[in-house]
């Protein structure tokens, strides 16, 4: 399996690593000694869903504390926030996890890997086209041999090539809203909710119809070898048109429906 923060800031490291010092004074939400602006504490406050959800278990409180956390990191430059650098100091001390959740470029030793996915900022990677759509509108969910999955699928998608964790499906995304607006890009899941349903549901027309696609070639005894180069392009092509839709996306908010 490619690593997806690595592929990632290989192919748009340019689209990560900006001046967000710069961009975080002009948009007046830190301080001169790097804290929190008013402003910024009263964005992170309004948009704080209160709502009952039993799936968030995090508090206004934290909230404040991960944005005060990432503005430390930040004071050290113009590239205090940029994934991938070697050569800042200050770094962190962190265990390779934190709780439960896996961090997705484990430090290796005193001078390989990196620090994962709360430095310099809390971030994930987005599969532009996410697994769970593809188990649900493409292959079927399931345990392999059951009537709700396609085994004969899996074989012809594999055959194809296609990874779903390859460079062209893969965007480091941050993970909170108020990070999001200074790096210039919708937040993945903030607020401690992990789902991006709007996004995912709206691929489901364009994958169904892949689907039919393939099941359609399977009883037409089409040869593997001359669908495999069909199904790359078409995915490929989703991911290209997702990316461009992420970018254009309202900065600072969670990641949204797209049209495809």
């Amino acid at each position: 399996m490619s690593n997806g923060y690595k592929v990632s800031l290989r192919e748009r490291s340019a689209l990560y690593n900006k001046d967000h010092q710069a961009i975080a004074r002009r948009m007046k939400l830190i301080r001169d000694d790097f804290g929190l602006s008013n402003k910024a504490q009263k964005r992170i406050w309004k948009r704080f869903p209160v709502r009952d959800d039993s799936k968030r278990k995090r508090t206004l409180s934290e909230f404040f504390d991960s944005a005060r956390q990432s503005l430390y990191w930040l004071r050290r430059g113009p590239e205090g926030w940029h994934l991938g650098a070697t050569h800042l100091a200050p770094v962190p001390s962190q265990s390779l996890k934190k709780g439960n959740r896996p961090q997705f470029q484990p430090r290796q030793n005193a001078t390989q890997g990196g620090y994962g996915a709360f430095y310099p900022y809390e971030h994930n990677y987005h599969h532009l086209i996410p697994i769970g759509a593809v188990e649900e509108w493409v292959i079927g969910k399931g345990e392999s041999g059951s009537p709700a999955r396609s085994d004969q699928v899996v074989k012809l998608i594999l055959i194809s090539r296609w990874n779903i964790h390859n460079e062209k499906n893969m965007v480091l995304l941050p993970q909170q809203e108020f990070e999001a607006l200074i790096v210039g890009l919708p937040a993945h899941c903030p607020w401690g909710v992990p789902a991006h349903s709007a996004y995912q549901t709206a691929l489901q027309s364009r994958l169904r119809t892949l689907r039919s696609q393939i099941d359609r070639a399977i009883r037409q005894k089409k040869h593997p070898k001359d669908l495999k180069a069909d199904i790359l392009d078409e995915l490929n092509t989703l991911s290209k048109a997702l990316l461009a839709q992420v970018k254009s996306m309202r900065a600072g908010v969670q990641l949204g429906t797209v049209n495809v």
